[in-house]
């Protein structure tokens, strides 16, 4: 903290270096006539730019500047804020017009009137330039100096330096002069808006010099704002709302929200946000631009709402088709993925069931485009596998959309940066992420600065405790949603393809409990016409000639049409695939065990036909744009009902006839009870969960936080009542949390990530032998350890 009274006079340097940039003082051209520049010149002539650094925990100045425009006169520099210092800012500030700095108005002039009643004088006729900056840059970036969080400070690459600041901020308002300027020559009705809706006031006030002197006239009439603000809008809302709109521009609450919202409209379309601290304290801009572009009218003659908020049109402009699926159809015989589509983009909050493969993924994707188009608002996708998202992006692609981005744990740091960075600068329509990246610290931050136009829960199941796939972080979304929205909850749209009454009942309960909302059920129920089902009972020693037989009567030998055959275990897929390689076919396997790479490259190879039947775990599938499988067998017993028919949906995406197989085996059945067995969670573990949670509580140095892993919640766990399973641990203990935080006995906060410096002190494998035989390090504990050195070591070499 610096303390005491210190002064400096300094005057502008020629040079000075911002960060990256390098800013050169230099004569300027504007796009007016002298009389114009004249009156501008006037205008930076009366200003005093003032910068305060304030003490954030009690609201102390400890240092401030004041500079004039000419860069020939000295500054004001103090470093303290003393009786003395600020009379000397009041003698600096006298015979002044206007005080002008970057968030002014709520940041610099209340601490100052605060610290002297004299100095409330100095809002009669302020300007702000973060108040200017989105109307004279709505398209991001929209200024090199200026970061888009809500504070607005300027970045100027150094620390609690005001007198650089205050002269930044003549920079700032010239380059905002220059842009008003060329805007006049090119749209002077959006001139004439801004200057009515915020150079109005009782008396003379700031804003309306700076659009007086770039227009060279007075405030304009009513009336003429009214027509210009029309002319300004054209075609690009609809005319029902601009009108209501026009009833309420003699509101002066609505002023500067108005003009944000049309400075926002006129770069509709993509590559621009509205800024967060916009959205943040003039809620009302982000709803004007909501009420003139996203609410439909209804009315048949207004082209805006025909065009644009029509479900059957925005099919046809994304995806090229003439009409959605007709199967299934809701009890008016709409097709239910257009009603879906049509509630969704009305804004309606709904839990939709639809079979596998009648095409989900546009119930979203159509509400999400649509909306980004009009309002530039994000959509957040939850869905639960890696696989999944990444085949939806690609997928979207291939349609030519390239707006759709997912974060996931496979992205290199480049990659991901890449992502989050496309979502922050509005390049990003549609945000594909797991429920868990919720909880890091980047994502909710980049996501703060979008605004979020729907919330997707994809295989909406996993939200409900008693879901065949329930994931706990599924039930966190709601409470994020909550948190991040201020009092605004944004739509929220549920999809599944299977979920039983008591699961659907616990998905609207907990919507409705959390965040006051109540899914409107659209359920299409699981029947596919086009799919013929079939049990064949078999044995461990038929079972692959069973599996050749099928794919022999079902798969057409020409063509590229494809076969599933899902398998229980990894090395069940391993032993399947290599015997149809052996009888001839083009095959492969498919588990979670495969790279990234290996994965991508088979599902690939598949889609594209080029391989023709694929072994695979349930890891496999779930979103892959394949129409043509003919045949989907199940060479052992799936886990649930509901795992089944997801699976068997892959066949016959097409709505052409597929074949679905069950093999059926008692001994599968009674391995796949001890397997669900293994992953049930007993009451008995919830609560020796709580009291290891409790122990690391009595550690740690803060009382009531606990930072710890899974692996260290376990090892804390004592008396031995939590079940050990390498397999399932993670998921338990988690599962075991979320259970917990239900009864509010935690609650669970975003992750930390810790980063240690480490380099290996082995070079090879023989040398790690050598320490755990002298270590005598044997069984279970040898081979994890070998096998993670190992990864480290190729990893290392790769790199290197």
């Amino acid at each position: 903290m610096i303390r005491g009274s210190d002064y400096r006079v300094s005057s502008w340097p020629d040079v000075v270096r911002v960060g990256r940039q390098t800013l050169k003082r230099k004569h300027r051209h504007f796009s007016m006539n002298s009389q114009e520049g004249a009156h501008v010149s006037g205008i930076l002539s009366a200003c005093v730019s003032v910068d305060l650094e304030v003490d954030p925990a009690h609201g102390r100045i400890f240092a401030l500047a004041a500079v004039k425009a000419d860069p020939r006169l000295p500054a004001l520099v103090t470093k303290g804020c003393s009786t003395k210092d600020l009379a000397a800012l009041d003698t600096f500030c006298r015979g002044v017009r206007h005080v002008i700095g970057h968030n002014i108005l709520r940041h610099d002039l209340p601490h100052l009137a605060a610290a002297a009643p004299t100095f409330a004088s100095l809002s009669d006729a302020p300007i702000d330039t973060l108040w200017l900056n989105p109307l004279a840059f709505p398209r991001n970036p929209y200024h090199h100096l200026v970061k888009h969080y809500q504070d607005g400070r300027l970045e100027t690459g150094r620390i609690n330096d005001p007198e650089l600041d205050a002269r930044l901020v003549f920079e700032v308002l010239q380059n905002q002069i220059q842009a008003f300027g060329e805007l006049n020559s090119r749209c002077p009705d959006a001139l004439v808006a801004y200057h009515y809706l915020c150079g109005r006031g009782p008396r003379d006030t700031g804003f309306n010099s700076v659009f007086a002197a770039v227009r060279g006239a007075e405030t304009p009439r009513r009336k003429d704002a009214h027509s210009a603000i029309r002319r300004l809008i054209g075609t690009q809302a609809c005319a029902t709302q601009l009108e209501r709109l026009s009833d309420r521009l003699d509101d002066a609450s609505l002023s500067w929200p108005t003009a944000f919202a049309l400075a926002w409209i006129s770069v509709a379309g993509g590559d621009s946000v509205m800024p967060p601290w916009v959205r943040s304290s003039f809620r009302e801009a982000a709803q004007i631009v909501r009420d003139l572009r996203d609410a439909n009218c209804g009315d048949t003659n207004c082209a805006w709402c025909v065009e644009n908020n029509d479900a059957g049109r925005a099919l046809k402009r994304w995806f090229g088709f003439d009409a959605f699926r007709p199967e299934p159809k809701d009890a008016s015989g709409l097709p239910l993925q257009e009603k879906i589509v049509q509630s969704a983009m009305a804004g309606e909050s709904l839990l939709g069931i639809l079979p596998t493969g009648t095409g989900k993924s546009i119930c979203y994707q159509i509400p999400a485009l649509s909306r980004f188009d009009k309002i530039g608002a994000l959509t957040v996708v939850i869905s639960p596998l890696v696989a999944l998202m990444a085949d939806q992006v690609q997928g979207m692609a291939r349609a030519g959309i390239g707006s759709a981005v997912t974060v996931n744990g496979l992205l290199s740091l480049p990659e991901r940066y890449d992502a989050l960075d496309k979502v922050r600068m509005g390049d990003a329509s549609i945000l594909l992420i797991s429920p868990e990246q919720l909880r890091s610290a980047s994502v909710r931050s980049i996501l703060g600065q979008r605004e979020i136009g729907l919330w997707v829960l994809d295989e909406a199941h996993c939200v409900s405790k008693w879901g065949h796939d329930f994931r706990p972080d599924y039930r966190y979304v709601s409470r994020f949603i909550k948190e991040s929205s201020f009092g605004e909850v944004p739509p929220v749209l549920c999809l599944t393809a299977t979920a039983k009454p008591d699961v659907v009942a616990d998905i609207r309960d907990h919507f409705r409990a959390r965040l006051d909302l109540a899914l409107t059920l659209l359920d299409g129920g699981a029947a596919r016409s086009n799919l013929r089902f079939k049990v064949l009972p078999t044995k461990a020693a038929t079972k692959m000639a069973d599996v050749m037989e099928a794919i022999e009567d079902s798969l057409p030998q020409d063509g590229n049409s494809g076969a599933v055959v899902y398998c229980a275990s990894r090395k069940a897929t391993e032993r399947v695939a290599e015997y149809l390689k052996a009888q001839g076919l083009s095959a492969a396997h498919f588990h979670a065990g495969l790279t990234a790479d290996e994965k991508a490259e088979t599902q690939e190879a598949f889609r594209t036909g080029r391989l023709r039947v694929i072994a695979a775990t349930n890891a496999f599938g779930m979103g892959i744009d394949k129409p043509d499988i003919r045949l989907v067998v199940h060479a052992d017993i799936p886990g649930s009902l509901e795992n089944y028919l997801q699976e068997a949906g892959r066949a016959g995406r097409d709505r052409q006839e597929a074949r679905c197989l069950l093999l059926y085996d008692r001994e599968d059945v009674d391995r796949q009870f001890r397997l669900s067995a293994r992953s049930r969670l007993a009451r008995h573990e919830i609560a020796a969960i709580l009291r290891a949670v409790r122990n690391l509580d009595k550690h740690h140095s803060r009382k009531g936080e606990v930072v710890a892993t899974t692996g260290e919640i376990v090892r804390e766990e004592k008396d031995r009542e939590f079940q050990r399973d390498d397999q399932t641990q993670d998921t338990r203990v988690k599962t075991a949390i979320a259970w917990l935080e239900e009864a509010t006995l935690l609650r669970r906060e975003e992750n930390r990530v810790q980063v240690f410096p480490a380099c290996l002190k082995v070079r090879n494998l023989g040398e790690v032998k050598q320490i755990l035989d002298k270590q005598q390090i044997t069984g279970a504990g040898r081979k994890r350890l070998y096998s993670i050195v190992n990864h480290i070591i190729n990893a290392s070499t790769e790199e290197g």
